[in-house]
């Protein structure tokens, strides 16, 4: 994980709206792209804020403002906690906590590349520790199984010499019964009387 850079988590498609639109804009836009924010930008394009469906509920349905004639500017969150996408996604964590966020719009050269959720970043570290760890048992079949071929091997190591100790104490016994019989043929060769 240290490696891992924003670049490689945040999502392009982002739901954006002018310091003017109307919060019934920004519902309207939300429902429409499936979302739960949308960044608020200048009449530059730059990110400025950010207003979501938590800012909704508290800043305006909970204190009776009217949808309709609420701008995005007077609600959003700001100052806009950004990331850049070269920074680790460590980093991106830290922002997220130290200013209890879960979205991050990823900022390059002043405009908006994209938005970082810590959501998708937990989806993301999850397939990535579960590639791991199938990594890990892949890794540890490998090891059982050259374990396995290991101790097979010194297994068949240890049946080789117990053959080769085996056939030498054949071997010696075989050559005490042929020296015993050439004695025993010998002896009575010799008591033998000639003819």
């Amino acid at each position: 994980m240290s490696m891992s850079r924003v670049r490689d988590y945040y999502g392009t498609d982002v739901a954006t709206a002018p310091l003017e639109a109307t919060v019934a804009e920004l519902v309207d836009r939300m429902a429409q792209l499936a979302v739960g924010c949308v960044v608020v930008v200048d009449g530059g394009s730059r990110p400025v804020g950010i207003v979501t469906d938590r800012d909704i509920t508290c800043r305006v349905i909970a204190k009776g403002a009217d949808p309709a004639t609420t701008v995005a500017g007077s609600i959003m969150s700001k100052p806009l906690v950004t990331a850049s996408p070269t920074d680790p996604i460590e980093t991106a964590v830290d922002r997220m906590r130290a200013a209890a966020v879960r979205r991050l719009p990823v900022v390059r050269d002043e405009q908006l590349s994209g938005l970082v959720a810590f959501d998708d970043l937990l989806v993301e570290l999850a397939r990535e520790v579960d590639e791991l760890a199938d990594a890990a048992r892949r890794e540890v079949e490998v090891a059982r199984q050259r374990g396995r071929r290991e101790r097979r091997r010194e297994d068949l190591e240890e049946s080789l010499a117990e053959v080769r100790r085996s056939f030498e104490r054949a071997g010696r016994d075989a050559a005490d019964f042929v020296r015993r019989e050439f004695e025993s043929i010998s002896e009575r060769l010799r008591r033998t009387p000639k003819t």
